[in-house]
């Protein structure tokens, strides 16, 4: 059974035999990669912006499509490399699907932070042992063990030089997902099996919490924990104990979508300008004069925020079925983001469903602020690139 992103099945009470509770506990549900209600002859199952599988059981296995087939794999050769110099299209049939588009793109980054192998880490470890080795712990010993009678041992503690670190443990972790989603492609598989032989001295977690990264951590070993996390959050780990049957796997097109238009409005704006994320900026939405109660603490978090030389600009990602055809409320919100920035210009950067890429201009509001919809083909990374390169050189204008 197959699906396209934002779409909605029917299922009957038959075809999936089971309870509403039972059906909630499934682990697509619990993430929210799609939503369970009851209808009069069984379940609607609304399925959000993700591709993949999702599993009911071993008979009812939903495959979940690009709303544009294509996207993931193009979209994350953008994130990881910024534009391409020549032109590329998605052939049809020639793109990966996104689950093995992601997990490719993941086994070449980990391999890459593997190059020179596994990071090590001192690890402090405490122990009780005849022979003395780092610091003896004396209230540990007398305590714990010489009022015990174990007069041959002390308590110590020591640093181990230790390659079963939190970062070898989160990579390890997704190469076992990796490899699992590129079993049907040879290649990348092989270098994930690679990589987690580089990473055996790490212990292997069925779920392991994303690490706590220090601040003097390279951007290329963040940009691979992050894709690690998305295989990791994307893939629940039942499916080892499932054999060779189907498991439930997925990735969230928009948040793909979204880092590749940041990354190409990094690598085209203009050199003066900075390109950052809303949320981070922390910009309210209301305010209130004197004599007035506390506002709404509600903020205004657009995707991309691009400012320079006085000037400001925003863009929010939408990779939705409507396409170029954006909805009042995705207008209205980008209006509202641009009064709480005092932007300039904004714009909504869609898929082109309904027509050729290009630029359309929706007009101005009453602080000159343009609005803006910038149509984009995401399997071809030379035309997003040229696009968004013209809005961001307009903005410095």
């Amino acid at each position: 059974m197959r699906t396209r992103t934002y779409g909605r099945l029917q299922l009957t009470h038959q075809e999936v035999g089971y309870s509403l509770e039972e059906l909630s506990n499934l682990s697509w549900v619990q993430s929210k990669v799609a939503s369970v209600r009851p209808s009069r002859f069984g379940f609607d199952i609304e399925v959000g912006p993700y591709a993949g599988t999702i599993v009911v059981h071993e008979n009812l296995v939903i495959t979940i499509d690009e709303m544009v087939p294509g996207t993931v794999d193009a979209c994350l050769a953008l994130s990881s490399s910024g534009r391409r110099q020549a032109a590329q299209a998605a052939q049809p049939g020639s793109t990966l699907p996104p689950l093995a588009a992601i997990a490719r793109a993941f086994s070449a980054m980990v391999e890459r932070e593997l190059a020179a192998g596994p990071q090590k880490e001192y690890i402090a470890t405490s122990a009780h042992s005849s022979r003395v080795r780092g610091k003896v712990h004396v209230g540990e010993t007398v305590r714990a063990l010489w009022s015990r009678g174990r007069h041959d041992l002390l308590a110590i503690r020591y640093r181990n030089l230790s390659e079963d670190t939190e970062i070898n443990r989160y990579l390890l972790a997704a190469c076992n997902r990796a490899e699992h989603l590129l079993r049907h492609h040879d290649e990348a598989r092989i270098t994930v099996q690679r990589c987690m032989q580089m990473l055996s001295g790490a212990q292997m977690l069925p779920d392991p919490a994303f690490p706590s990264l220090s601040p003097s951590i390279s951007t290329d070993l963040r940009g691979t924990l992050r894709m690690a996390e998305a295989i990791i959050r994307g893939v629940p780990f039942n499916f080892q104990s499932a054999g060779a049957s189907p498991f439930s796997a997925w990735v969230n097109i928009d948040r793909v979508f979204e880092e590749a238009v940041r990354t190409l409005c990094r690598s085209t704006a203009p050199t003066n300008f900075t390109v950052t994320d809303g949320k981070s900026q922390k910009i309210p939405l209301f305010h209130a004069i004197e004599g007035e109660g506390e506002p709404m603490q509600k903020r205004a978090d657009p995707d991309i925020v691009i400012y320079g030389d006085g000037r400001t600009g925003l863009l929010d990602a939408k990779y939705r079925k409507s396409g170029e055809k954006v909805t009042e409320d995705e207008i209205y919100q980008l209006i509202a983001h641009a009064g709480a920035f005092s932007a300039d210009a904004a714009a909504l950067v869609t898929p082109a469903l309904h027509g050729p890429p290009g630029i359309r201009r929706l007009g101005r509001v009453n602080t000159g602020c343009s609005v803006d919809v910038i149509a984009v083909d995401p399997t071809q990374a030379d035309v997003m690139s040229d696009l968004i390169g013209r809005w961001t050189t307009s903005l410095a204008q």
